[in-house]
Formats: C-alpha cells, sequence, structure tokens
C-alpha cells in the first residue's frame, strides 16, 4: 500500500478509485455534495483545498488515510474529557475507573513529557489525574509534571 502523504498522491489514489468505479468526476461530485471543480481541483492535487470536504470524497471512494497511536498526551487529554463528561452526569464512581484506566495505559506508555490537560471541572479529580501522572512519569525524572494540587479529601463520598 501506497503512503499519502501529499495532495498530489491524494489526488492521484482520488482519481484511480473514482475511474475505478466507473465514475465521472460529476457523478463523484454529486455523490459527496460537491462541484466538479472540486473534484478536478482534488485530482490535480491542488494543495490549497479544504481537508474536511477532500476526506468526505476520499472515504466515499474507499481511501482510508491511517492515523498514529495515539501519544500519551492525547490520552491524558481525552481522559480528563471523558472524567468532565461523566462528572458532569453525576457519575463519580465510574469516573474513578476512567482515571485509572488511563493512568495505567499511560504508565504501559512510558511517557517522557505530558503537559497539563484542561481541567476535568473539579479540583479533586485534577488533583487525582495530575498525582497519577506523577506516579506515571517517577522514573522518567526530570520531566515529572509539578502542576496540580494535593488530595485533601475524600474523592467519593462514603
Amino acid at each position: 500500500m501506497k503512503t499519502i502523504d501529499s495532495a498530489k498522491a491524494l489526488g492521484a489514489a482520488a482519481r484511480g478509485a473514482r475511474i475505478e468505479r466507473g465514475l465521472s468526476q460529476q457523478a463523484l461530485a454529486d455523490l459527496n455534495g460537491l462541484s466538479r471543480k472540486f473534484i478536478g481541483d482534488l485530482e490535480s492535487g491542488k494543495n490549497s483545498l479544504e481537508l474536511g470536504p477532500a476526506l468526505k470524497v476520499a472515504s466515499s471512494l474507499g481511501i482510508h488515510l491511517g492515523a498514529p497511536d495515539p501519544s500519551p498526551q492525547m490520552v491524558l487529554d481525552q481522559v480528563a474529557k471523558d472524567i468532565a463528561e461523566e462528572l458532569s452526569q453525576g457519575e463519580r464512581e465510574s469516573t474513578l475507573r476512567i482515571a485509572m484506566d488511563a493512568l495505567k495505559r499511560l504508565k504501559s506508555m512510558s511517557p517522557q513529557r505530558l503537559k497539563k490537560p484542561e481541567s476535568t471541572g473539579s479540583a479533586k479529580f485534577d488533583a487525582l489525574l495530575a498525582a497519577g501522572v506523577r506516579l506515571v512519569m517517577e522514573g522518567n525524572l526530570p520531566h515529572v509534571p509539578r502542576w496540580g494540587s494535593e488530595i485533601t479529601t475524600a474523592l467519593v463520598p462514603r
């Protein structure tokens, strides 16, 4: 499988897939709610096309662009969002499981540096994440994060 690493490569792949499916540029444009000119520009490798519509055309042709595995920072940022969502629904206990699962995953990734994620909306859970990240990164000194505060009260009421 060839890597698509430029607008030209995406355009060539789109043109080949379109022809293989027996579609005209106009038929492909109609299928995706775009203009024939957009399809022509895409196939010619024009660099200034909008990404969203280009990806829509690629997907409609069965062209899938791979993404790298999530980075440790992506995992941390996502868990902060997930915790915020769970807390907004009053799900404190499941929130702890989400945090612990993410911290285990981070530990297995051996991160070298992590930046503070957006707040979870709870000072307690922000502190929990900070403490967990410090534990995860204990062996990776001197880059242990300095953000967060000490947890002084229980996270889940008894």
